[in-house]
This record gives structure tokens, sequence and C-alpha cells, in this order.
């Protein structure tokens, strides 16, 4: 098990992200960008809990995670597009189990949450 000690990216937004990725085209671009914005993901949806509903804090809160899960999204969706013009089939549920050895090839492997670059 793994436990992130600090924010993944701080002070980086899903647009920026975005912007540095747009032109890296490769596999291994493309598991990196994953890595980062699926681990921002999970670092800032916590945040949501933090706030009582339909406060400022709490809209933006869900603002920020929405964007960091939208790009996530996107990535992960390109991964699949990947994956299934090798013959994977992706299931409804449990996608980790396609998404895992997809990141393990391009140095990544799967810290119950978090994307742990390989050393």
């Amino acid at each position: 098990m793994y436990i992130m000690g600090h924010e993944p990216i701080p002070e980086k937004t899903a647009h920026e992200i975005r912007l540095l990725f747009a032109d890296r085209t490769s596999e291994q671009d493309l598991a990196d960008a994953f890595a980062l914005a699926s681990n921002q993901f999970w670092w800032v949806e916590d945040n949501v809990y933090d706030f009582e509903e339909g406060t400022s804090e709490h809209q933006e809160a869900c603002r920020i995670t929405d964007e960091w899960g939208e790009l996530m999204d996107e990535y992960k969706a390109k991964i699949f597009d990947i994956l299934t013009h090798e013959g994977i089939s992706i299931p409804e549920t449990k996608q980790i189990e396609v998404l895992a050895p997809f990141m393990k090839r391009n140095g990544y492997i799967d810290g119950h949450g978090w994307w742990i670059k390989e050393t």
C-alpha cells in the first residue's frame, strides 16, 4: 500500500496539464498524463467532503474535482482506444484490470489508488 504524502502536482490546473500534453502523442506520454491526472483527481476529490454542501468552498472544490475527473477520463478513453485496437475488451467494471498492464508497460505500478512511477 502506498500513501500519497503530498499533492501530486500542486499549483497546476487541469487546463495546464492538458496544454502541456497536447502535442505529446507517444504511449509513454499518455501514461504519464493519465497518471498525473488520476493522482491529482483522487487527491482533490477528497476536498469535496471538507465543506458543507451549497457553500462557495464546496462548489469550488466540486468544480476543481470535475475538471480533473474530465481530464482523467479523456486520457483513460485514449488508453482504452489503444487497448481496443490491441484486441483487449474493456469491461464496464473493474477497469483497473486492463489499465494496470498498460500502465505497467509504461513504467507505473498500481499503488491501490495511486499510479507510482517505477524507478
